[in-house]
């Protein structure tokens, strides 16, 4: 191969590699929590909403801009979950499931409690990710 052609394919790997940067971070950026800091609500109270779940508490705290909960569940299942912090709704949730555990605790977090007569405002632009081990 000609010393040009390596020149040239050098380039092309580079360029390569400085827009999969580039593309990878904007990807990351979507997981952010964009809510302005005027709008947050205050932890304990996610705190007292995820308690009324019946979860154990370990550590809430910011991450990317949204609250991120570690805890364990009524059945002693470890959860991970991300929190838009204006609106309390569930972004994300990770589950460890012990050896006999299921879904169905799980199935109405994030399902909006007030405004089911208006469907518009219901919809919500991004549904949240789940993840079970």
């Amino acid at each position: 191969m000609s010393k040009s052609k390596v020149r040239n394919a050098k380039k092309k790997l580079v360029t390569l590699l400085i827009s999969s940067f580039f593309v990878s971070g904007a990807a990351w950026a979507d997981d952010d929590c964009t809510d302005p800091v005027s709008e947050w609500q205050p932890r304990e109270q996610l705190r007292q909403i995820i308690e009324d779940q019946g979860w154990k508490v370990n550590r809430i705290k910011v991450d990317d801009g949204c609250y991120e909960v570690k805890g364990v569940d009524r059945k002693g299942n470890l959860i991970k979950a991300t929190f838009s912090p204006a609106s309390l709704k569930i972004r994300e949730l990770k589950i460890k499931f012990a050896m006999s555990g299921d879904a169905s605790d799980y199935l109405a977090l994030g399902t909006p409690t007030h405004s089911e007569n208006n469907p518009q405002k219901n919809k919500q632009k991004n549904k949240p990710k789940v993840t079970i081990d």
